[in-house]
């Protein structure tokens, strides 16, 4: 073993980096943890199942409107323009 203090010296120096906890800090950190053990009212409960279901059916009201956009997008445009059908190989033209 070795006589030099090394590790002493940098204990020493160190200590003026080490991170003290002020008294506003963990009186937040005490009440952050207090929050979290009390158990939710009948209103925070709902409101915290209300948004997901809310933002659940917002987006599939959008996607149903795009796929009706896009649905509509393949029909004929004009009125005049005549549909055909071929049936067992019989064309029908509609709207002539």
């Amino acid at each position: 073993m070795s006589d030099d203090r090394f590790l002493d010296r940098l204990r020493a120096d160190a200590r003026s980096l080490r991170y003290e906890v002020d008294p506003v800090t963990s009186t937040r950190l005490a009440a952050r943890i207090r929050s979290r053990l009390t158990e939710p009212t009948i209103s925070e409960f709902i409101a915290a199942w209300f948004r997901p279901l809310a933002a659940s059916l917002s987006a599939l009201a959008l996607i149903a409107g795009i796929g009706i956009a896009l649905l509509n997008r393949d029909q004929p445009v004009a009125i005049g323009d005549p549909i055909q059908y071929t049936v067992a190989g019989d064309t029908y033209n509609v709207g002539e």
